[in-house]
Order: structure tokens, then C-alpha cells, then sequence
């Protein structure tokens, strides 16, 4: 397990370091996340024994650490939408990237050891994982309250439903299949593309830092 997390029946999600080592993150994006780190890290840099790799464990669940409390900093709540302490979390997190920083200067991991020129610094990429980790959180609560809405008019149409006999259901457009209509054609597209923006996003991201 990377990091404490309070919950005991918090659902596990098993990723796998550079040795091979396996881990255990909280959410699907630490997963992503996770996995695509160590993979950069592989394609910028050449690791011949099993040292090395031990290290960049350490340095990737270091830094997915720091990446798990900017993440909440910049939601102002954990995950789970939860209030934690926050200098509690930023002490955490102060004392989490200087050992990120002493790891990646034991390894010599720089500018200088990059194998193309063309690629970004790790300060850069770093960088780009906090813009990220707030695009995740804004389409977090883009989704949450587009949610809502949604539940909302549903309510409001399944109540119109119940209140009213099968004329006025048929004036007011709420029988059955208005609902299944109205689910098909107005809640799922709605919702859906806020997920297919976010998609766009995605793609640029990796056109940009690929």
C-alpha cells in the first residue's frame, strides 16, 4: 500500500513497479497514473541492475504520493470528498518531495541524463501531472454535478408519473416510455459529453507530452 489511508474497506487496486515489486493504490486514476509514470521512466532511461530498479520503485511511489495530496489540496477534500488537514497534508507533502528530490539526485536523474533532447524535464513533467490531477478533479465535479441534475429531473418525472393516472400522463409526456426516452436521449448524452470532452483533453495531453 502506497501511503495511509483511514478507510479499512477501501477497494485496492494492484499496480506493478519497475522490479516487479506490486502496489496498491486507491483509484483508477492512481492506477493510470502509476502505470504510465514507471513506463516514462523506462523510455527516458536506462536501468541495468536490480538496484536501480528498487530505487525508481521508491521514487515512483514517492511521487505518487505527492501526486495523491496535490490531488486533494487542489479539490480541498480527500478522494471520497471527505475534509482531511490541510497542513497536515502539505507538511506531508513538503517532506515527501525533498526525498523525491535526494532519490532522484542519488540516481543522477536530470536533464543531463536525458536520452533525447526533445523530451521534458522530470521538473516539467511533474508539473504537467499537477495540471492534470486538477483536470481530473474539475471533471470529477463536473460529472458529480451533472449527476445531480440528472437525478434530480428524474425524480421530478418518476414523481409526476406516480401522481398522475394514465391520461395525464400521456398530456404531460411521463408515462414509461417518455421516461425511458427521456433517459436515452437527453441524461446519457448529457453525461456522456462531459466524459468525451474529457477525452479530448487526454489525447492532447498525450500528443504533447509523448
Amino acid at each position: 500500500m502506497i501511503g495511509p489511508v483511514d478507510d479499512d474497506n477501501v477497494a485496492l487496486i494492484s499496480v506493478e513497479g519497475s522490479s516487479g515489486t506490486e502496489f496498491n493504490v486507491i483509484t483508477v486514476e492512481e492506477a493510470a497514473w502509476f502505470d504510465s509514470t514507471v513506463e516514462r521512466y523506462h523510455d527516458q532511461y536506462e536501468f541495468e541492475n536490480i538496484a536501480d530498479l528498487q530505487d525508481l520503485d521508491r521514487l515512483t511511489a514517492l511521487e505518487l504520493l505527492s501526486y495523491r495530496y496535490a490531488s486533494w489540496l487542489i479539490r480541498e477534500a480527500d478522494y471520497d470528498g471527505n475534509p482531511f488537514d490541510d497542513k497536515s497534508v502539505r507538511d506531508h507533502k513538503v517532506k515527501v518531495d525533498k526525498e523525491i528530490r535526494d532519490i532522484k539526485s542519488h540516481m543522477g536523474l536530470g536533464r543531463k541524463s536525458r536520452t533525447e533532447s526533445e523530451h521534458q524535464s522530470v521538473a516539467d513533467y511533474l508539473s504537467d501531472l499537477l495540471a492534470r490531477a486538477k483536470e481530473f478533479g474539475v471533471h470529477r465535479d463536473m460529472q458529480n454535478a451533472k449527476s445531480q441534475d440528472l437525478f434530480n429531473e428524474l425524480k421530478k418525472l418518476i414523481g409526476l408519473y406516480r401522481r398522475t393516472d394514465e391520461e395525464e400522463r400521456k398530456h404531460l409526456s411521463v408515462d414509461l416510455l417518455d421516461i425511458i426516452d427521456w433517459i436515452e436521449k437527453v441524461a446519457i448524452p448529457e453525461y456522456d459529453a462531459i466524459d468525451e470532452n474529457f477525452r479530448k483533453q487526454q489525447k492532447l495531453w498525450i500528443r504533447d507530452v509523448g
